[in-house]
């Protein structure tokens, strides 16, 4: 397939050309679809039976981190890339999950709790975590440890590994990192809206930081070609959120 074997172009042909004709079909699938899926799950779901629920998400999941592996391995009949380590990244991409970990707590103890918008979190949080089967401390912390280890992994590979590492393929990098992190964002967005509300500031600006987070992990990715590294970035700050979660739940 020829969207397989594109490589990026020079400046002045990019500029002769939209950024939208540059990004193959195989990326506009996987730009889009985790907002799909979210839409899904969390607007069209809501209120149906935990069963139903469960094997929906797994399903959508199932599709999602299925198709760069497909696609790249049984389609493009790419190698394995063999991964980095370099120490450096990790530190760096530590030190930005902890600031991160400790900003995202600070707002959350030190202003958000105990406000109109704690008690409207409170009770989608619950009726979300009910909607999964979760009706204990133990469950909860098993999807926990899952999201913060291995679900961060799967978004790095998911948007770091196979998205913006694809779309500097055909795109400068500074387009590559920005397209990646919109996309990153755009399911975001719909979390928050159904945790926090329409009208609520905090819901876009809890979106736009995950933006910046996208953008900074491709910005550092494309540099250090360590994965681990934004890996660790990535769990550090999912922790923060099931924290939170706790203090909501329990």
């Amino acid at each position: 397939m020829s969207c397989c074997k594109q490589r990026q172009l020079p400046g002045l042909q990019l500029s002769q050309d939209s950024v939208a004709s540059r990004i193959p079909p195989s990326l506009w699938f996987a730009l889009t679809f985790p907002f799909l899926l979210t839409v899904v799950y969390f607007v069209f779901m809501d209120g149906r039976e935990s069963g139903v629920q469960s094997a929906v998400f797994g399903t959508l999941k199932v599709i999602q981190f299925g198709f760069p592996a497909f696609f790249t391995f049984l389609i493009c009949r790419e190698s394995i890339e063999l991964p980095v380590w370099k120490r450096p990244a990790i530190v760096q991409g530590l030190l930005f999950g902890i600031a991160v970990l400790v900003g995202a707590l600070a707002i959350y103890y030190g202003f958000m709790k105990g406000s109109a918008v704690y008690f409207y979190l409170k009770s989608k949080v619950f009726a979300k975590v009910q909607g999964f089967g979760l009706n204990s401390l133990w469950a909860y912390g098993a999807l926990a440890a899952f999201y913060s280890l291995a679900h961060s992994a799967m978004e790095e590979y998911y948007w770091r590994w196979f998205v913006y590492k694809r779309l500097t393929r055909t795109l400068p990098d500074s387009y590559a990192i920005a397209i990646s992190a919109v996309g990153f964002m755009a399911h975001h967005v719909v979390v928050m809206v159904v945790f926090m509300g329409l009208t609520s500031p905090l819901a876009y600006l809890h979106s736009l930081a995950v933006a910046i987070g996208g953008a900074y992990w491709a910005w550092l990715y494309g540099r250090s070609g360590n994965f681990v590294a934004v890996w660790l970035s990535h769990a550090t700050i999912d922790l923060a959120m099931f924290v939170i979660g706790y203090d909501l739940l329990f």
